[in-house]
């Protein structure tokens, strides 16, 4: 079964003359199904746009609701840097993917201001994103996943 550049179908053909009526449209002949025992279909096309629509295909089939970021803050973050952080977090989270955020461990710092730090990011980010984990160590770092209301 044969399927020329158009769509149209042109019926059964002997491998040969579909491979001939390919070379003298000067494009290939790209086997659509193989079927053993029965009638493969095959179509009249170029091989290297079939492939790069289907390569297309597979990149929007994943989408970008499925891209994690991860964002560190360090427990000494001051209010105005937290601020602008916070805004590039919120406008990659309106495009749909999910974020991590991350409260680094520096040297010389106490537990207790990672925390506060830690409550400062999720009280403002919970205007415009829901927590999907809870809070958790992971070694010496407090980490929180995100994602848009």
């Amino acid at each position: 079964m044969v399927i020329d550049e158009l769509g149209n179908n042109l019926g059964e053909m002997d491998r040969l003359d579909a491979l001939n009526l390919a070379k003298s449209k000067e494009l290939d002949l790209i086997i659509v199904s193989a079927k053993e025992g029965s009638a493969s279909v095959a179509k009249i096309g170029d091989i290297a746009k079939s492939k790069y629509e289907k390569t297309k295909k597979l990149r929007k089939s994943k989408g970008k609701s499925s891209e994690m970021k991860e964002w560190w803050f360090k427990p000494s973050i001051q209010e105005r840097d937290l601020v602008i952080r916070l805004e590039k977090i919120k406008k990659f989270l309106s495009k749909g993917g999910t974020a991590k955020l991350t409260v680094k461990f520096v040297k010389k710092t106490m537990p207790a201001q990672m925390g506060e730090t830690m409550a400062k990011i999720t009280q403002n980010i919970n205007m415009y994103a829901k927590p999907i984990s809870d809070v958790a160590r992971e070694g010496k770092n407090l980490s929180i996943i995100v994602k848009a209301l």
